[in-house]
């Protein structure tokens, strides 16, 4: 998967040489897929009433956020919410008006609602409690992480590879290749690859804990010292009530 990093190395002069390969023939995907010719390839009509375009969750492939009045539904645990935003294409905007931080849509993003989705559903089992507080072996540990990096940028790769055709140009109404955006694509595909390192570093990390079963003595430690405390609190005030 080295190669799937090395497609990103390279100065912007080679963007059509290195954008090209991966160009799908027309018909190779869904009709959903190919904008129209006056279309940038992002449908930002949700921004009107962000609400209630996130509030159908059939529309979006996703499941409908568990509070209405939300702006979207989180899946990842609080301290994966910068990732989580990062792979929905999501960024933090002050409003000036209230002086309150506002969640907005970038005006461009590598990934739909639906493959984010698809992202965040691999990367939510991977970044899960239950990870680190298992049992790995130190000899264990890098095959593992080898076979999780495989099975990320296989993900990652599939979409740069066969989706990005998406943002080209299509004859309105058909199939008809017009212009092929190269430098859009390229962008797509920095933008992926920076997303895929900030997630493998997150799994890395969460993983990593568990060598040797290190997390899951501290919690243990941790457990005990907090009953220690609890009885040593509870014999003192019996103490008191003698006195």
């Amino acid at each position: 998967m080295g190669k799937y990093l090395d497609k990103f190395k390279g100065g912007a002069g080679k963007v059509k040489e290195k954008v090209k390969e991966v160009t799908y023939e027309p018909g190779a995907v869904d009709d959903a897929d190919f904008p129209d010719e006056d279309d940038s390839g992002e449908d930002n009509s949700y921004l009107d009433n962000p609400n209630d375009y996130y509030g159908n969750g059939d529309d979006v492939g996703i499941q409908p956020s568990q509070k209405p009045e939300s702006f979207h539904h989180f899946i990842l645990e609080n301290q994966y919410k910068d990732l989580e935003r990062s792979i929905r294409g999501f960024k933090d905007v002050l409003n000036k008006e209230t002086q309150q931080w506002d969640i907005k849509r970038k005006d461009e993003h590598c990934f739909t609602d639906e493959e984010a989705e698809d992202i965040l559903r691999t990367a939510q089992s991977h970044l899960a409690t239950d990870v680190k507080l298992g049992y790995i072996s130190k000899e264990a540990f890098p095959l593992m992480m080898d076979t999780i990096y495989k099975e990320l940028a296989f993900l990652f790769e599939s979409i740069a590879e066969y989706r990005y055709g998406r943002y080209n140009k299509f004859k309105k109404g058909t199939k008809e290749l017009i212009e092929v955006d190269y430098e859009k694509q390229y962008k797509m595909k920095i933008m992926n690859q920076k997303i895929f390192l900030e997630l493998f570093t997150r799994v890395q990390a969460n993983y990593s804990r568990a060598i040797q079963g290190q997390e899951n003595k501290l919690t243990h430690q941790s457990v005990k010292g907090q009953e220690s405390l609890q009885n040593t609190e509870e014999r003192y005030g019996r103490d008191r009530g003698y006195n």
